[in-house]
């Protein structure tokens, strides 16, 4: 070997060590030593039953479980706040919670962190809050739904049918139409019930979302009072410090005046000081259906019950922690079942 191949050769084994200990130092910045880290394992296949949430903190919405969840169709997406892939793929995600949320889709983000910072709850709250994101979310900090789904990168789409078996999932970003016409097939399938779940006639408050509910303005009129019909079928609004639950402290789950659905736990109530009934999050983010509203000059946000489709109320971004929001209601919309 001549001299100025031995120099190429040299200055080839240079280049590789420094990307060796570029990158080995990257990784060491991005998984910190003492910090839990995820565990990259082959994606499961599909078709095979879905492992349930491990614990964790749950934003806007109180905790789910799969089993609560049957009979609907279930997304659920690794992704965490920092990560550039991740907020590419929640306009498609935010899209289809208020496209399908209310013909029986629940969506859920797992959020499992990458850097350190992301792991802080606050900052988690804060950009769930800033991004826009209404469906529920799960922290994940250490890992343990990570595993359980055997997912190996940011973001991961895992699509379960109604019976709570895996039948799509895609890592990146991309195949936004083909998980949506996954999503739309799936609604459109009939679940399939084990005996044991027919013969069940208990109903989980939290999750409980039955077919939806269509009758006519005069049958509404029959069912409800002059002032009910007003604000839950022609979206009024009751009168500041009337409404018999805007100073109420008892303890209960506030249910649809129209239709029954379980929307609002007195534990998530608070003295907002305008008058109405309000509270920082609804018992699920599946029972509410949330649209743009441009009465009044103004922009904002009208909350409706998903079975029904009555107006309730707004929900505005100036609430207590932990979800930073106000859903102000009317109490008339409302009926508290005492606990």
């Amino acid at each position: 070997m001549n001299t100025k191949a031995k120099q190429v050769v040299i200055a080839g084994v240079f280049i590789l060590l420094v990307v060796v200990v570029v990158c080995g130092g990257y990784a060491n910045s991005v998984f910190t030593p003492d910090l839990p880290r995820p565990s990259f394992e082959p994606v499961t296949d599909s078709a095979a039953a879905a492992p349930d949430f491990a614990s964790g903190t749950w934003i806007n919405s109180e905790p789910l479980t799969l089993k609560s969840l049957q009979g609907r169709v279930v997304l659920i997406e690794f992704w965490t706040f920092a990560c550039y892939n991740c907020r590419n793929t929640l306009p498609f995600v935010k899209r289809w919670h208020e496209q399908y949320a209310d013909k029986g889709l629940t969506i859920v983000g797992v959020h499992s962190p990458e850097l350190p910072e992301e792991r802080n709850l606050d900052n988690v709250r804060r950009e769930v809050a800033s991004l826009g994101l209404r469906y529920a979310i799960v922290t994940d900090n250490d890992y343990k739904t990570w595993e359980a789904y055997k997912v190996s990168a940011w973001p991961t789409i895992f699509v379960l049918d109604k019976t709570g078996h895996v039948r799509w999932r895609h890592v990146g970003e991309g195949a936004y139409d083909e998980c949506e016409q996954q999503i739309k097939a799936l609604l459109a399938a009939d679940s399939t019930q084990s005996g044991a779940a027919k013969q069940s006639t208990k109903k989980d408050e939290k999750t409980e979302m039955n077919d939806k509910i269509t009758k006519s303005e005069d049958e509404w009129r029959k069912e409800l009072t002059p002032a009910q019909y007003h604000v839950l079928r022609e979206a009024g609004t009751e009168q500041a410090f009337t409404g018999a639950y805007w100073d109420n402290h008892e303890k209960g789950v506030y249910h649809c005046a129209a239709c029954g659905l379980p929307l609002f736990s007195s534990d998530t109530k608070f003295d907002s000081g305008t008058g109405w009934p309000s509270f920082y999050q609804p018992i699920t983010a599946a029972n509410v259906i949330e649209v743009t509203d441009n009465t009044l000059g103004m922009e904002r946000t009208e909350v409706r019950c998903r079975r029904c489709g009555s107006h309730l109320g707004h929900v505005f971004a100036d609430g207590p922690r932990p979800t930073g929001l106000r859903y102000c209601m009317n109490s008339v919309s409302l009926k508290l079942e005492k606990q």
